[in-house]
């Protein structure tokens, strides 16, 4: 067993969760709008939320690697051998993820992967690329500032609670990740906007699992690992919250960036 809990799916209300997220990104008008085509609000979701897409990545490898967790509370809940093993279990199930996502957008040989540089298929590459694809160099994005919404979902992967940060900020990101990837990857308007007519960053998280846990799986479970309250709906409203959190960003950087006035003027 790759993960501590063989029941999380009995025990957290998963397609409610993922509704949530759905709904909320189906409730905002620039995910509505550059899922239709327009120009403006596709540039302003690769501007504003990169700022998140870069930072959210550096926490991660700087909070989320298993040598970098407190191992004792586990340790007093598991014991160490089921911890270790879910340790391991849980990188391994995260490199197979990441190996298999690669593999099905850019149908290379799982073989070849080890012969690639790993920085060149994480996340926020696939963003930049995009970006390129939309006509906005690495300058631009670097240039473009944190809008104070965006700061705090940044902020949220550097709170001490790991039960919040897990399921409030990594669980809640992965969620609605997988929903913008469904909602976007394959709609024409959006699609034909990129100079390859394709988004990549989309595609790879409608990728199929196969088998393994989720991101959202693990995560999850960790969430609930560390959890010494025993009540789902705990974690379950901290990634609500977070999904919530996400919604009100998305307005503020259309706000910003793309407000559907200066369209109508235009």
């Amino acid at each position: 067993m790759s993960l501590f809990h063989d029941d999380n799916h009995r025990y957290f209300n998963m397609d409610r969760l993922e509704g949530a997220a759905r709904e909320m990104l189906e409730g905002r008008s620039l995910i509505c709008r550059a899922r239709d085509g327009d120009p403006s609000a596709a540039a302003a979701l690769s501007r504003g939320f990169w700022p998140f897409t870069r930072d959210f990545e550096k926490a991660i490898d700087r909070r989320a690697n298993s040598a970098h967790l407190p191992r004792e509370p586990l340790y007093a809940k598991f014991g160490r051998g089921q911890t270790r093993a879910a340790l391991l279990g849980s990188a391994k199930s995260i490199r197979n993820l990441l190996d298999g996502e690669i593999a099905a957008v850019f149908e290379e040989a799982r073989d070849n992967l080890v012969e690639m540089q790993k920085d060149e298929f994480r996340h926020s590459k696939h963003w930049q690329a995009d970006a390129r694809n939309l006509g906005i160099s690495y300058e631009e994005l670097q240039a473009e500032p944190a809008l104070p919404l965006v700061q705090t979902l940044i902020n949220g992967t550097e709170v001490d609670d790991l039960v919040a940060f897990f399921a409030g900020t990594l669980a809640a990101t992965e969620f609605v990740a997988e929903a913008l990837g469904d909602m976007l990857a394959h709609a024409p308007g959006y699609t034909h906007l990129f100079e390859r007519r394709r988004a990549i960053w989309m595609e790879v998280h409608t990728v199929p699992h196969d088998g393994e846990p989720s991101h959202e799986d693990i995560v999850m479970d960790f969430a609930r690992a560390y959890d010494v309250s025993g009540s789902p709906e705990l974690i379950e409203r901290y990634v609500l919250q977070g999904i919530d959190l996400f919604g009100a960003a998305a307005d503020e950087v259309e706000a910003f960036f793309a407000p559907p006035m200066m369209i109508a003027a235009e």
